[in-house]
């Protein structure tokens, strides 16, 4: 993701490594680990076939890239994922069991499922430490006056604590969201047809155990055609950008030439020396663009016809790598913008002037107070660290 100039800065490092080829396989290798560790729970797969399987899984594979770009000449990565494992096997009668019962779409949507749970930790993680940076602002600033602005118009006076605490509040909440969806994404199994006709009567044993080994939920009917758990994940981890993108949008307005109530850290200009651009608010700005795009890619494709999707599903494998990276750059830019930013009180008071002088205590204290208890019930103590 770091390549080209059409890539420089929608991603983080964290974020590439997760969503990088050797990790996408490896977690695809996870679900047919554990799928054969199942099938040995409950006494349909021979044990110790299950100890080699699973020992073949857990070796990682050095053609990761090979494995994946054979999507589009086999029709999907799994048949070669399969072949890989089953030539480390040293018997036989072992190889029957790789992926047994399974499809593509069971490896495929688990992968994702275990690879958005690390993404969504990695996006809580930072969203932490920005909601710290955003907690000290508020503490910091919470009497200083400020002029309000509703329609781009002067309006009556409040706090820039209180304005900082407004940008903070749907944060802590979106780390809640994030969280929750987290501990509730589903393994996906269904077989061919997503009626687990493989396993006879022991299908949803099965179900389960894999679920348990590999920390998802259990789902109480195969989701191949119903992609409620996909499009409630994107809009959970959009909902959280917008918000970012809010904050960024809002810095900008304060931060510019002409009004300078915030002072952000400059971006250079090629043509004029000195000019302050706001290149953080941008890159959210970018990013938080490019975030929405990926989550239209999945929330506006066709419905998933009968038991298998003819490409709406495949859009799915572009689109969650780039909603997480995108998200992951918006995150992180919003954090390097308010490490640098500076309130300039002195403008603010001095905006504020004849504007008006009632006394700032009442509401708005209030209101911050309960923004700020939120903080500690959610993310813990305004005294802890900030990361």
């Amino acid at each position: 993701m770091t390549d080209s100039l059409s890539a420089v800065g929608f991603s983080t490092p964290e974020m590439d490594e997760i969503f990088s080829p050797p990790s996408v396989v490896e977690h695809m290798l996870a679900f047919e680990s554990a799928l054969v560790l199942a099938l040995a729970d409950v006494g349909l797969a021979p044990s110790d076939a299950a100890e080699a399987i699973d020992e073949a899984c857990r070796l990682p594979l050095t053609d990761a890239n090979a494995i994946l770009a054979s999507t589009w000449s086999a029709g999907t990565p799994v048949i070669a994922l399969v072949d890989a494992v089953k030539q480390r096997l040293s018997q036989e009668e072992h190889v029957s069991w790789v992926h047994y019962g399974a499809t593509s779409q069971d490896v495929i949507d688990t992968a994702h499922m275990l690879l958005a749970k690390r993404a969504i930790a990695a996006m809580v993680g930072s969203l932490g430490v920005l909601a710290h940076r955003l907690r000290q602002l508020v503490e910091e600033h919470r009497d200083q006056p400020q002029i309000g602005r509703t329609f781009l118009q002067h309006a009556s006076e409040t706090t820039f604590g209180m304005r900082a605490a407004s940008w903070l509040s749907p944060l802590i909440e979106h780390v809640v969201e994030l969280r929750t969806l987290a501990d509730s994404l589903p393994v996906s199994m269904g077989g061919p047809v997503g009626n687990l006709a493989s396993y006879g009567a022991k299908g949803i044993e099965v179900v389960g155990s894999v679920a348990r080994r590999l920390g998802l939920s259990t789902p109480v009917i195969s989701w191949h055609t119903d992609r409620s758990v996909i499009r409630r994940l994107s809009t959970t981890v959009d909902a959280a950008v917008a918000t970012l993108e809010k904050i960024a949008t809002d810095v900008s307005f304060l931060a510019a030439s002409d009004i300078g109530e915030l002072s952000v850290r400059p971006g250079g200009s090629s043509s004029m020396s000195g000019k302050r651009n706001p290149i953080d608010a941008i890159r959210v700005l970018a990013s938080a663009t490019i975030c929405h795009g990926a989550v239209e890619m999945i929330t506006r494709a066709r419905p998933h016809e009968l038991d298998r999707a003819l490409g709406s599903w495949h859009v799915e494998w572009a689109a969650i790598p780039m909603m997480f990276r995108t998200a992951g750059a918006a995150v992180e830019a919003a954090t390097t913008m308010f490490d640098a930013l500076e309130v300039n009180v002195e403008t603010m008071a001095d905006r504020v002037g004849s504007e008006g002088t009632r006394h700032l205590g009442g509401i708005d204290a209030r209101q911050i107070d309960g923004v700020l208890s939120r903080f500690d019930e959610v993310l813990g103590s305004g005294s802890a660290a900030a990361g």
